[in-house]
């Protein structure tokens, strides 16, 4: 393998985490009224954050895609905790 297939492989690697990312986070956001948008939104979360340490290592683009993921990730987790705190209540009432 030449040094240019190593580095495309290494740069296609972190980029596709961080869509990665943004995906789960988008799915999170939608599914925030279920359990499945927590899940989702953590799974986004860990990828994004691997994707920006890989992006750091090996000095390639694409930090803004996996810094996107990773807050919408957030928003997404977020917005579980927050439906799930209401619906709760809802019960308790």
């Amino acid at each position: 393998m030449s040094k240019l297939e190593v580095s495309n492989a290494s740069h296609s690697k972190a980029n596709s985490k961080g869509a990665i990312s943004i995906i789960f986070g988008a799915l999170s956001i939608v599914t925030s009224f279920m359990a499945v948008g927590f899940i989702l939104g953590i799974i986004g979360l860990i990828y994004g954050v691997i994707g920006v340490r890989q992006i750091n290592h090996f000095k390639k683009n694409g930090k803004r895609i996996a810094v996107t993921g990773i807050i919408c990730c957030l928003f997404g987790i977020f917005l579980s905790i927050l439906f799930s705190i209401n619906y709760g209540n809802l019960l308790l009432s």
